[in-house]
């Protein structure tokens, strides 16, 4: 599946901050950092956040503007293809982009807050966009736990790792949709077959 963001020119970074009080969630002690790590269903982004060098950041406590962290479970790393997973491993540079597309810094820390129709920026300067059906989604990605709250903002779990790329980097793309889309984005467990994982890993 292909998702389109709409992208005006990032001159500023748009915040939704929104104070805990004002979720009418109660934050404990943890971090955000503490919540991916001591949970085992993510694991495998615990580590990742390590090898990046952004477990300190991630736990910084009593921020004033909070983390978001939409975090795939461990299932979600199992369910990519091996091409992904070994390009994961050893390549750092792709590791780091692929983490920095699930963090944001300075969104409203529940999913209420957030709501529908917003967008948020990701610590890699990437934008997210925010659909509320049945479900929340971002991007693509069904939000599957939400509002794991700690006391530098939240973590809410996803399906699927996202990866987001400028669109003249996206070989599934005509050039007039290169020309109208700035960035897409997908899931990386769509298909072990897809032509375009192939292209990420060569």
């Amino acid at each position: 599946m292909i998702t389109f963001l709409r992208v005006k020119p990032l001159i500023t970074i748009s915040i939704f901050v929104t104070s805990l009080a004002g979720t009418g969630l109660s934050a404990d002690e943890s971090t955000v950092w503490d919540n991916v790590q001591s949970n085992p269903k993510t694991t495998t982004f615990a580590r990742y956040l390590s090898d990046v060098g952004l477990a300190d950041a991630l736990n910084t406590e009593n921020l004033i503007i909070p983390w978001t962290l939409f975090v795939p479970t461990d299932d979600a790393f199992n369910k990519l293809p091996l091409g992904i997973k070994n390009k994961l491993a050893n390549d750092g540079e792709f590791k780091r982009k692929i983490i920095m597309s699930h963090l944001v810094l300075g969104a409203s820390v529940s999913v209420d807050g957030i709501g529908s129709g917003n967008t948020l920026t990701t610590a890699g300067g990437q934008e997210l966009d925010l659909i509320q059906r049945e479900n929340l989604y971002v991007k693509d990605v069904v939000v599957t736990t939400k509002d794991l709250i700690g006391s530098n903002g939240v973590v809410h779990l996803v399906e699927c790792v996202m990866y987001v790329q400028s669109s003249r980097e996206d070989d599934r793309l005509t050039a007039k949709l290169q020309d109208t889309f700035a960035q897409t984005a997908c899931c990386l467990a769509d298909s072990r077959t897809d032509l375009h994982h192939d292209a990420l890993v060569n």
